[in-house]
């Protein structure tokens, strides 16, 4: 007998989000360490994008559709630790931004919180920072070996389809070769119906970096995180 696989439902994924702990203040705590504006982050929980999840007490940056209805979620331990990644069922076209009323333009991030960086470096410098649409690809963007080829992430593909206005696309990706080598292959697939430019941090490896650099806590975290594997240690 000759084996006929089983046809792809395309069924829209089934998001599954954790518990909500009852209040967000070590996810408040964490964020704010990390440089980001006490308003931006009350705003974002107010609306539903941001969140304390249990029992682990993560930050969870979540993506709504156009309808409002949460399709996306990324999880960031709020310890030293490295530990984030995607909620089960989340679909990257619906990933983490926020959006603004300047609707021919758009700046895109690696991840959620280099776009909350960037909005507070925005106001930090006197802009509005409501007025931007600040979109996370929900990760790094790996084009393929050849860039002509290479397709164009989820995230920022539904985004053009659902912002038929957007006319300039401002690249904040990572200050390395991976961030290079996507934002040039961006330039290549884009370049001929948009105006693309790729702008790294000036200084650090992305703009939570940057944006710590500036309000001088990059030094004094890491001597935090020392302290405690020290702690640990012994």
């Amino acid at each position: 007998p000759i084996p006929i696989p089983t046809p792809k439902e395309n069924a829209p994924k089934v998001l599954l989000l954790p518990d909500k702990s009852n209040t967000n203040d070590v996810i408040t705590e964490y964020l704010f360490g990390r440089g980001i504006d006490y308003e931006i982050i009350n705003y974002c929980i107010q609306k539903g994008l941001i969140f304390e999840s249990l029992p682990y007490h993560n930050v969870m940056f979540v993506g709504k559709d156009e309808k409002g209805k949460p399709r996306y979620a990324a999880y960031r331990a709020t310890n030293n630790s490295r530990i984030m990644g995607d909620a089960s069922g989340s679909d990257k076209h619906y990933s983490f931004r926020l959006e603004g009323s300047n609707k021919t333009e758009a700046h895109l991030f690696e991840c959620a919180i280099d776009v909350l960086s960037y909005a507070t470096l925005l106001k930090l410098g006197g802009g509005k920072w409501k007025d931007e649409n600040l979109v996370s690809l929900a990760g790094v963007y790996a084009p393929k070996k050849k860039i002509e080829e290479s397709t164009i992430p989820m995230p920022l593909e539904h985004y053009l389809a659902t912002h038929p206005n957007t006319k300039k696309i401002c690249l904040y990706l990572d200050n390395d070769f991976a961030g290079q080598r996507g934002a040039d292959a961006l330039q290549v697939i884009l370049g001929g119906k948009y105006e693309v430019r790729y702008i790294p941090p000036p200084e650090g490896k992305d703009y939570n970096d940057y944006l710590m650099i500036i309000k001088q806590l990059k030094n004094k975290n890491e001597r935090n995180a020392n302290r405690e594997n020290s702690d640990q240690k012994r």
